[in-house]
Formats: structure tokens, sequence, C-alpha cells
């Protein structure tokens, strides 16, 4: 049980991010920009040069952050005039332990605070203080300061060549890459209705449409900036809100349940149906081969499930069917109809695009950001998160570079490279890197060892990194432990081209990185930490009252169709608050010295909201003007809201218990409705009386609004402090 335990928690490292899939393209150009200089050197027979001149292209590619062509050549161009600069300031002070220790310390500084001051120095990162590390790691291993000073401009060569490269081999931005995260919110619907196909399957939480959503949104508001294109926005605008319908209609499709045994075979295959619908078109706005087999006309598959509902019918009115079963099979073969009607309209708008998806965009405007000096005294608090994290990495960095520097451990450097890498702001997300850093080192290190030994050929090692940087950057977007699997043997690779390795310093390799990475875990949680778990209960109720205010929103729309409101917004607000409670609770469960079970409350309180407010946007779904006159709809809507979010001096119980008898009352309604209808079906009354219409459009409205009842979670209590 603990060794299956732990095969779990290890296969955990490294599943992929959310929303993430594999640069093939961009892994390849990197792995043919990098490891370009190697056999041009290896040719001229200087190979250490060539090395060098790897280097830089590596510690270049590491400020790639994408965007448009031009800003992003230009920060490359600075990133390695900087790294070069650095670089040789390190070779010059090979001798000055102090200047040198004084230079890393304001180099790892300014790349802690980077994100508060300027987007050139989070452009930069730690690579500025990389490059210092590597020429002080390489004076008296395998080169002296004389020799190592003119390397800096083979480093700068390097960096260089890769701004030009990437410059030349990046396409420029297309609508293409805007259909790419179009397909995304489609792609996560079709996930969702295929765990829904399958009626015998544990209901699984709905795949995470509302990042996706969101993305789509900004991708197609910045086509309507001042820079954009306004006719590819009226063109891409439809597709998105497509997306969204889609998204609601499933959660109001997951809310009705399984669906009746009688009709379970049909509803499973159209809802199939769809899912492979979805899937090739996402595939088909991202220009992928479909991985899905080719689906029949739009609505072919919703006949049988008609049929079966029409057989439901008949039995009912015989007396062999339960009425309740058979009112929610036709409401799933409603809501099944509804979204095979907007994925045939999708499809059409799709269609549309992908003709246009060579399209050239527009470059993005270039935001001017306020004087550094101004924002860098600004966020010189202790109550600043990046000030506190930018004190910490200092401290811990220079500490751990004079501890391996005075005890004089071999390839020391790589101590504090391991500090740079895994130190988060936030001790959970520190953690989870020191554990992918330990993994991927003892994996890519035992690699590395292997392959020095083993092949000794500067022409088959030139290729070895070729393939091994290509499947780092592919994968790097995935997951971060797969970069280190791979980033492990390009260091180690990198330097036996110029000189014959010793396997023996991959083990030094993983032995810094214990080193570095202990100290990092220790700092994280010593010295200005930034718990989590404290800001829970703040964010919970934040994310409380935003879902209440967007509940009461769209329950006042629900019962006054002719009222204005914008539930956009009210929704975007509840999404965003509860997207970030959960964000919290996810790092707080991951923290020490807090109260577990308040934590657990606090957890079940987000994902309760997280719920609410997937009910909420189904119940708009069935937004008709019959469904305005439920019974005691009014007393329900005065008393939802406060029941979650209660103001200050009511009692939560008033408002739950006038909940309660509102839902008794609608109940009873439809159980009222229901025994009418059965005496109709009896009396072969079976067309499209005022009954059937009323159930029809009333009672998926009840239902939920009873689901909303039960799911609105209780006043917990918080979390305790951190010690």
């Amino acid at each position: 049980m603990t060794r299956h335990l732990a095969g779990r928690r290890t296969t955990g490292l490294f599943s992929p991010a959310p929303g993430s899939r594999p640069a093939v393209l961009a892994g390849l150009g990197n792995g043919i920009v990098i490891s370009a200089p190697l056999p041009v050197g290896i040719a001229a027979g200087d190979p250490q040069a060539a090395a060098w001149a790897t280097l830089g292209a590596y510690l270049a590619a590491f400020t790639n952050k994408g965007g448009a062509r031009r800003p992003r050549t230009r920060g490359l161009l600075v990133a390695a005039v900087v790294d070069a600069a650095v670089f040789w300031i390190g070779a010059r002070a090979a001798g000055l332990f102090p200047l040198t220790l004084a230079v890393l310390a304001a180099l790892v500084f300014l790349a802690g605070m980077g994100t508060t001051v300027h987007p050139t120095l989070e452009r930069l990162g730690t690579m500025p203080a990389t490059a210092l590390l590597v020429a002080a790691g390489a004076v008296g291993t395998t080169q002296t300061p004389a020799q190592l000073r003119p390397a800096a401009l083979l480093v700068l060569a390097g960096g260089l060549w890769y701004a030009v490269a990437t410059a030349v081999l990046t396409p420029a931005p297309r609508l293409r890459d805007v259909l790419h995260t179009l397909a995304q919110p489609y792609r996560a619907v079709g996930r969702t209705l295929s765990g829904l196909a399958d009626p015998q399957a544990p209901r699984a939480a709905p795949a995470p449409t509302a990042d996706a959503l969101r993305r789509a949104e900004e991708a197609t508001r910045t086509l309507r900036g001042p820079r954009g294109d306004e006719h590819l926005a009226e063109l891409t605008d439809p597709l998105v809100r497509r997306a969204a319908t889609l998204a609601d209609l499933t959660a109001a499709l997951a809310a009705t349940g399984p669906p009746p045994a009688a009709v379970a075979t049909p509803y499973t295959a159209a809802a199939t149906d769809a899912a492979q619908r979805l899937a090739r078109l996402a595939d088909d706005l991202t220009r992928r081969r479909p991985t899905t087999p080719h689906a029949g006309a739009p609505g072919t598959a919703m006949a049988p499930l008609e049929a079966a509902c029409d057989r439901m019918r008949a039995q009912s009115a015989a007396g062999t069917q339960s009425y309740p079963d058979t009112a929610r099979a036709g409401r799933q073969r409603r809501l099944l109809g509804r979204i095979d009607a907007v994925l045939t309209a999708a499809r059409t708008d799709a269609h549309r695009l992908t003709r246009l998806a060579r399209t050239p965009l527009p470059p993005p405007p270039t935001l001017v950001p306020r004087p550094p000096a101004a924002r860098l005294r600004g966020s010189m608090t202790l109550t600043s998160a990046a000030f506190r994290h930018a004190l910490r990495a200092t401290t811990v960095s220079t500490a751990v570079f004079a501890l391996t520097q005075a005890v004089a451990v071999p390839h020391g450097e790589w101590a504090t490279l391991a500090v740079l890498r895994v130190l988060r702001p936030q001790y959970a997300a520190t953690r989870e890197r020191v554990v992918q850093r330990v993994v991927g080192n003892l994996v890519g290190g035992s690699c590395a060892a292997l392959l020095i030994a083993a092949v000794h050929t500067q022409a088959a090692i030139s290729l070895i990194l070729f393939v091994i940087i290509t499947a780092g950057f592919t994968l790097r977007p995935v997951n971060y432990a797969f970069w280190v699997v791979f980033g492990t043997p390009v260091v180690l690779l990198i330097g036996d081209v110029s000189h014959p390795g010793d396997w023996h310093d991959a083990l030094v390799r993983i032995a810094m990185t214990f080193l570095g990475t202990a100290a990092a875990l220790l700092g994280s949680r010593l010295l200005w930490p930034s718990w989590e778990h404290p800001r829970l209960a703040a964010d919970t109720d934040h994310a409380r009252r935003a879902t209440a205010a967007y509940l009461d929103a769209a329950l006042r729309f629900l019962a006054r169709p002719d009222l204005d409101g914008d539930l956009a917004s009210a929704r975007a607000a509840a999404e965003k608050a509860v997207a970030r409670a959960q964000s919290t609770a996810h790092h707080a469960h991951r923290e020490p010295g807090h109260d577990r079970a308040a934590l657990d409350r606090e957890s079940a309180t987000v994902a309760a909201l997280d719920r609410l407010v997937a009910l909420t946007a189904a119940l708009l779904t069935h937004r008709t003007a019959r469904a305005a006159h439920v019974p005691a709809l009014d007393l329900y809507t005065g008393h939802a809201a406060p029941a979650l979010d209660p103001p200050r001096g009511d009692d939560p119980a008033v408002h739950a218990d006038a909940l309660a008898q509102a839902v008794e009352e609608m109940s009873l309604y439809l159980e009222d409705l229901h025994t009418r209808r059965r005496r109709e079906l009896a009396g072969e009354h079976t067309g499209d009386t005022a009954v059937r219409v009323r159930i029809r459009e009333t009672a998926p409205v009840i239902e939920l609004l009873a689901t909303i009842a039960d799911t609105l979670p209780e006043p917990g209590s918080a979390p305790s402090a951190a010690p």
C-alpha cells in the first residue's frame, strides 16, 4: 500500500499542468538554435569555443518569454548583452570573493523584485546570476581567469545568435495562434461530456472551462484593441459565446444526474457523439490531425434518444413507467438537442475562421511602465510579498555560495543554482519545486553519468545534446519536472564537449542539488515566510460574497425577464474569486503549522462555491417567461444570497428556513403538475398540453433551485495562523 502510494505521488510530480501541451515546434527550434554552435566549433577544431557559445544561447533561451517578434527579439538582445557582461565580471572578480558575493546579491535581489519593478528585469530573471556563477565556477576547475575573460565574447556571440536565429525561425503572429486559444474551451467541454456519456461511471468533476474561457475572451479582446483587427474580432466573438453556452448547457446536463435506464444507451450515444464533434472542432481550430472518428451528420445521434423518450411517454401513459423519470429523460434530450444545435453553429463559425488562419495579426501596443526607481522604492517594504521573496532569495543564495566557497566544495556553484531554481514566493510552491528538482536531478544525473561514461565522441555528444535540448524545451511547458530531467544532462554534456567529462561530476551535481534545495526549503520556512493558510479565510469570504452577488443577480434576472443587469461581470468576478480561493487552499494544504480540520472545512466551502457558480450558470440556461412564475420564487430570491453571505447581525438559520419553505412550496407545485399530467396521459391526452408545457419549463428550474439550496455552504471557522 505504501509503495503504491509512493508510486502515485512520484507519478503526480510529472502530471501535466492544466491547459498545457507539449511545445513541439518551439522545442525543435530551441534544439536547433542552441546546439548549432557545437558542430561548427567541432568542425573548426575549437570545441571549447563551441561550448561557450552554446552556453550563451542556452542562457538566452531562458529569457525567451514569447510574444510579438520585435519586442521579443529586442529583449533577447538585451539579455545576451547583460549575460555576457555579467559573465565577464565574474571572470574578472574570480579572485575577489567579496566582490563576487556582492554582485551575486545584487543580481538575485533585482531578479526577485523584477515582477514589480520593470519588464526587462522580469524577463532576465536569474539568468544574469547564473552567468556569474558559471564564470565563478569555471575558474580553477577548467580554466584560469585570463583564459576565461575572452570567453565572455563567445557567450555574447551565442546569445546574439539565439536572438537573431529565433527572430528568423519564429513565424509572425497569425490568427491561428488565436484559434488555438479558442479551441481550448471546446476541448474542455468535450472532456466533460465524455465523462457524462457513461451513466455507470462516477460523476467526475467537470473539466476546468472557466480559465480556458477567460483566455479565449482575452484573445478576442486583444483583437479589439487599439492596434487590433475589428473584422477578425467580429468573427471570433460568436465562437467564444458559443463555447460559453456549451459549457453552461453541459453543466445543466450534469445537474440532471444519470439518465433513466430506459434511455441510457441512446443517451450515451448522443453524448459521446457530441463529445467527439467537440474534440473534432477543437482539432480543426488547431489544425491538428483529428484524434476522434468522424461523427455522423448533425442531429443523427439524437434520433434514437428521441425515439426512446417517446417510448417512455407511452409507457408512462400505460402506468408502467415513472413519470418523473420520463420528465427527466425529456429534459436530458432537450439539453442534448440544444448542445447539438449550438455545436452545429459553432462548426460553421470555426470553418469560416480556419480559412483565415494564415491572416497576420498586428503587433500589440507597447506598454510604457513606470520608472524603475519609483516602482522599486514603492515595493521595498516588508508588507510586499515580492520584497520579502527578494530578501529571502538573496539571503539564502549568498549564504549557500559563501558556504561552498569557504569549504572549497567542487562545483559548489551548483548548490546556489539549485536555490535560484526552486525558491518561490510561497512555501508550498517551493516545496513542490524542491521535490521536482531532487527527483529530476536523480533521474537526469544518473542518465548523464551513463552518457558521459559511454560516449566519448564529440560529434555523438553534439547529436545527443540536440535531442535532449529539443525534448526538454518541448516538455518544459507541461511540467517543470520534465525540464529538470532533461536539463541536468544538458549542463553536464555541454562541459563534456570540450573537456572529456568525469561521470563523478553527475554525482556531485546531485549532491549539490540536495544541499541547495534543502537550504531553499529551510529559508522559505524561516525567512520572512509568505504563508497561504492565514489568507484562506479571507479569500473564502471574498469568494462567498462574489458568489452570493452572482446568485442574487441571476435569480433576479430569472424572476424579472425585463430586468437589465451585468450578469457577465458578476459571473466573472465570482469565478475569479473562487479560483483564487482554490489556489490558496491548494497551497495552504502543503504548509506546516496549521489546523488541518479548519483547512478542510474551508476547502469544502470553496468546492461548494465552485459548484454554486456552475449551478447558477446552468440555471440561466432554463430561463423562460413561464419560469418567472414559479411559486415562491420571490421568497427564494429574497433569502438565497443572504443565506450564503448573511448580512452583519442576521441569523443564517432564518434565511435557511425561508429557503427550505420556498423549496417545499415549489416541490409541492411540481408534484401537483406531475399528478395532473398522469391524469392527462391516462385520459390519452398525449399532446402538448398546458400542464406538459409548465412541467417542461419549470421542472428543471425547480430542481436546480433545490440543488442550489442544498449546496449552500454553512459558515465555518478560519484556519489557525502559522507558527
